[in-house]
């Protein structure tokens, strides 16, 4: 089990069914979400003393700041942030041009094409835990 994942996604639906999931199948001991990539971000530049998340589950499409706008605000967070924080991108694209350009940012681990599965989550804890 990881310490703390974050959700990211502008959907309340996804968030519900993606923290049902993680909660299920007990992948995190604290979930937090977020409906935008912009307050996220914020949170995650504002991190003083709380530890960062381990994992950050992460939608594509969303309005004004997408998931590839988030990745790039990725890369400016203080580096405690990107040395221990690892992302899954979580979409409905089955894109192979979003899957090559997801993995181009080093600290994506995962592409899973919604919705989530118990599969999906036995990989992730291979890879995380």
């Amino acid at each position: 089990m990881v310490e703390t994942t974050v959700l990211i996604d502008d959907s309340d639906i996804d968030l519900f069914i993606q923290r049902r999931f993680l909660e299920v199948y007990q992948f995190s001991k604290k979930l937090i979400s977020y409906k935008s990539a912009e307050e996220a971000l914020a949170w995650l530049k504002a991190i003083n003393g709380e530890a960062p998340p381990d994992v950050i589950f992460l939608d594509l499409n969303m309005p004004n700041v997408d998931g590839f706008g988030f990745l790039e605000g990725f890369k400016t967070l203080p580096q405690k942030v990107s040395d221990k924080s690892r992302i899954v991108v979580l979409t409905s694209s089955n894109s192979q041009k979003d899957r090559d350009l997801a993995f181009t940012y080093k600290n994506v681990i995962q592409f899973v094409t919604k919705p989530l599965k118990q599969s999906d989550i036995e990989d992730l804890k291979k890879i995380v835990i």
